[in-house]
């Protein structure tokens, strides 16, 4: 009997503990994630479409790119409780919020761009407060802890997998993770620094209470894990095409002092 209690116990916590696919849905609107699966569906069907044929290749190893969304919600409804997507929701109801949503789909610019507006503002001596709140809101809503689940479910496998594979020791690997980290999250920081140019001093100081917020840390981080869970599988078919010996991290100082 207590064992038949102990169970019903359990399947009712882990059904408090799910996300509604009717919650999902609504988060993927609200925060644009829906654009960006798409674009994603687009960007890697492309990149297979151009790949050479192996030999041995069959035209079922063809990976379907509409199970990048498919996959991307599967992840979100099993790994963020209902309650936990309720104030990840509540989050995008903040006016600043729905700003921030807004300049991060923006696709007018460039890396020159970004490049140019960057040294603009490293002129400004009335920056500083400006640069540093964007610093802040770029380490949340870019974690290292979020890029690190990135690195290690899709470019580890892909790299171990890869032509070339048996080369890469541990320290090279060490190296590429620290490099990929490094670039990631400088990269982040500096188009930040450009899609939030129009925000005012005020709106910055807002939108880094919401990026302090419990609800951002958890969306974060299962959002790049659902992103590697749907891509998985893609990256581990396109190992056999990936030359590692043609994709080492060049040194940094972060990287060649390294034991």
């Amino acid at each position: 009997m207590i064992k038949k209690i102990a169970l019903t116990l359990t399947l009712l916590t882990q059904l408090s503990f799910s996300a509604t696919p009717e919650q999902v849905e609504q988060y993927l609107l609200v925060s644009n994630a829906e654009e960006e699966l798409i674009s994603l569906e687009a960007q890697f069907s492309a990149m297979q479409n151009g790949f050479r044929p192996d030999a041995n290749e069959s035209k079922n190893k063809t990976y379907d790119m509409q199970l990048i969304t498919v996959r991307f919600k599967e992840y979100l409804e099993k790994h963020l409780s209902d309650d936990e997507m309720e104030k990840v929701l509540e989050n995008y109801k903040n006016v600043v919020m729905l700003q921030y949503v807004s300049a991060q789909g923006a696709t007018d610019y460039d890396a020159n761009t970004v490049s140019t507006y960057i040294a603009k503002l490293e002129a400004d001596t009335g920056a500083g407060v400006r640069m540093d709140l964007i610093k802040k809101i770029s380490k949340k809503f870019f974690s290292e802890e979020a890029m690190t689940i990135m690195f290690e479910e899709l470019m580890l496998p892909l790299m171990k997998n890869g032509m070339g594979a048996k080369k890469m020791d541990d320290k090279m690997l060490k190296g590429a993770k620290e490099s990929y980290l490094k670039n990631v999250g400088e990269g982040a920081t500096k188009t930040e620094m450009y899609l939030l140019r129009d925000f005012s001093l005020e709106e910055l100081e807002e939108l880094l209470k919401i990026a302090k917020t419990p609800a951002v840390g958890y969306e974060t981080k299962a959002v790049y894990a659902a992103t590697s869970y749907a891509l998985k599988d893609f990256f581990i078919g396109m190992a056999s095409r990936y030359d590692v010996s043609k994709h080492k991290p060049k040194e940094t100082e972060n990287t060649k002092h390294t034991k």
